[in-house]
């Protein structure tokens, strides 16, 4: 018999042209199913804060705003009747540096007129929405901001 013309190779070679086609197909469909469940329900990780001392209690009266440096960014911390707060003093509009108008008990952005009240929400002006405010904690007369703890890790 002719090794070419053998039946048994031919069925031998469709055999596994079909078991690695059918892999194939198989390995690709596990891989689209589950890029696709990951797309439609996104894992939700916790990004991990840092608490950070901004004041101290006895130092700020209530209505008083300090601003306060940390790192390179500034910020308002704010005293009023119900506690603290803490404003970023970046513009929501185009990101530019707002400034505490103490006499007009608002915040003022001078490159487009942008208003905010003290409570950080949009008066008037362009900016789309209130000031980035930051949770406040105070433990044994000392007023502490959490922020996001950024990643130090390179790629």
């Amino acid at each position: 018999m002719n090794e070419e013309n053998n039946p048994h190779d031919k069925s031998r070679r469709k055999f596994l042209s079909k078991l690695f086609m059918g892999g194939g197909l198989l390995a690709s469909f596990a891989l689209i199913t589950r890029n696709g469940i990951k797309y439609i329900f996104p894992s939700i990780e916790s990004t991990p804060l840092r608490k950070l001392l901004v004041g101290k209690d006895d130092k700020i009266k209530i209505g008083e705003v300090k601003e306060v440096q940390v790192g390179e960014s500034a910020l308002y911390l704010i005293k009023n009747k119900d506690g603290y707060k803490v404003f970023s003093s970046v513009c929501t509009h185009l990101g530019c540096k707002v400034k505490w108008e103490d006499y007009r008990n608002r915040f003022y952005c001078p490159c487009h007129k942008g208003v905010f009240d003290s409570h950080g929400n949009v008066i008037e002006g362009p900016p789309p929405r209130p000031l980035d405010e930051f949770k406040v904690e105070v433990d044994k007369n000392l007023v502490y901001m959490w922020i996001e703890e950024k990643s130090t890790e390179t790629v």
